[in-house]
Order: structure tokens, then sequence, then C-alpha cells
């Protein structure tokens, strides 16, 4: 491209050099040859800088499109990252609540043999038959003298209110209440298994409920130290990793981010194989 350039300019050395030294005897025809081709030799040096200019805007211009389809492309990888999240959040929920009504039906389940266990306790023995009367003996003159009837036993009376319930039926009765929105009484009940029978498996349980008795009832200060209290008495209970997080839950709701992101932040490092901890950390990812 600039080939030409130096060919010319090679062309006007010699010119130009005598005319330095001899610049009297350059004829008029030499100087016009000079001056044609300076004109020729700044149109072909213009033209070649605005096609210059020409690619450039054009090089510009499509690293621009490139830049606004990469920022597309970009965005659209987001909110599919968003969407995904944002199902696989659904899913996990689904489950927990699917893990809650498989509870509520083992728990019919055990309630109903309870009941079972309870009427069969409660059922009297039966009743000896009365033994017949012995014949008169024979032999004798006069009339026979009969022995008198046996008189049948009274039965035994049980007494249902000595009987005292247990951990499962008292735990059944409870979640029975709460399904029926009985809060207040559901607790009383669950307050009592936990008190006569602290080492049981369903003790933990009990305590989760009662919390949940009181998130419903909108009492947040109580329903915070009943979850806690699920953690720290039941640390390795199945329910204490739900507990936290609903806890953390309960604090976000009242506005308190900075003791959220902490109570979220313990669930995962308590609990990290829980599916409460992958939720806590989809949270904590909008927390910050």
């Amino acid at each position: 491209m600039f080939q030409p350039y130096f060919h010319r300019v090679w062309r006007l050395l010699p010119l130009v050099a005598f005319g330095a030294t001899g610049g009297c005897f350059a004829t008029r025809g030499d100087v016009r040859i000079v001056q044609g081709d300076i004109v020729s030799l700044r149109a072909e040096m213009l033209k070649n800088q605005q096609e210059h200019k020409d690619a450039l805007a054009q090089t510009q211009r499509l690293i621009q499109v490139a830049s606004d389809s990469l920022a597309k492309v970009s965005a659209r990888t987001v909110s599919i990252q968003g969407d995904v999240r944002g199902e696989m959040r659904g899913v996990r929920e689904q489950l927990l609540q699917i893990q809650t009504l498989l509870g509520q039906s083992q728990a019919t389940i055990a309630r109903l043999r309870a009941e079972m266990e309870v009427r069969n306790t409660m059922t009297p023995p039966p009743t000896a038959p009365a033994p017949s009367a012995d014949p008169a003996p024979s032999g004798r003159s006069g009339s026979s003298r009969s022995n008198p009837p046996a008189t049948t036993p009274p039965a035994v009376a049980v007494d249902t209110t000595s009987v005292l319930a247990g951990p499962n039926q008292l735990y059944t009765t409870g979640r029975d209440q709460l399904l029926r929105g009985a809060t207040a009484t559901a607790r009383m009940t669950f307050q009592e298994l936990i008190t006569n029978y602290p080492q049981s498996d369903y003790a933990s349980d009990a305590q989760f409920w009662i919390a949940e008795s009181l998130a419903k009832e909108n009492n947040v200060p109580a329903a915070d130290a009943a979850y806690a209290a699920v953690v720290s008495a039941y640390p390795s209970s199945a329910k204490a990793p739900t507990a936290l997080y609903k806890r953390a839950q309960l604090v976000l709701k009242q506005g308190n981010t900075a003791q959220a992101r902490q109570l979220f932040e313990q669930v995962v490092a308590r609990y990290p194989r829980s599916d409460e901890a992958e939720l806590a950390t989809e949270t904590l990812k909008t927390l910050r």
C-alpha cells in the first residue's frame, strides 16, 4: 500500500536535490511535474487515511455488536441460574412438606396403635360361670335340702385415670390437637410428654411442635426461644437443623438481618449435610 508513496518520493528526491544545488537550471515543466506529484501524493495519502478511518470505525462497530451480544448472553445466563436456584429451592421446600406429611401419617398410625393398647388394658377379665347346685343325697326321707346358689363375683372396675399415657400416645394426641387448631391444648400435651418422658425419642419433636404452635400464634419471642430450646437441648436430633433454620427465618422476618445471617451461617456450619444447609446457603447469597 505504501510502496507507491516511497516510489514517488524517490522520484522526487533527485529533482529536489537538483533544485537545491542548481535551482536556476530547473525548468517550469519540472516544477509542474513535482507539484503534480505532490498533489497526487497528498490525495492518495488522504484517501488511505480515510480508508483507515472507515476500517477502524467498522471494527469498532463489530466490537460493539459483539460486546452487546455477550452482555445479553451473560444476562440470560444469570437469569437461567436464578430460575434454576428458585426451582431447586421450591423442590427442597416441597420435600420438607412431604416429610412433614409422612410424619403425620406415622403419628396417626402410632395413635391408633396406642388406642388399641389402651383398650386392651382397660378390658375387664371374663367372669367364671357359677357352679351348679349339688343334687339331694339319696336314701334319706323327707324333703331334700338344697345348697344355696353360688353368687357371681363382682367385676373388678378399672380406674382409667390411674393409667399413665405413654409418650407415643401423648405425641399423637398433641399432633391431632395441633392439626385441629387447638394450639394451646397441643402445647400442654407436648409439655406433659417432655416432663414425664424427657429421654423419649419423641421429646425433641414435641419441643419442635411447641415452637411451631407459638409461631402460628405469631408469638415471636416465645417461638424464638422454643426453636432455640430444640437446638440446645437436642442438638443431634433430626429436628435440630429445621428448628435452627426456622428460627433464622423468623428473625429475618422481623428485619434483623445481621442476626439472621449469623443463624443461617450456623445452620451451614453445624449441619452441613442437611437440606436446611442448602436452603440457608441460597438465602445467604441474597443477604450479601
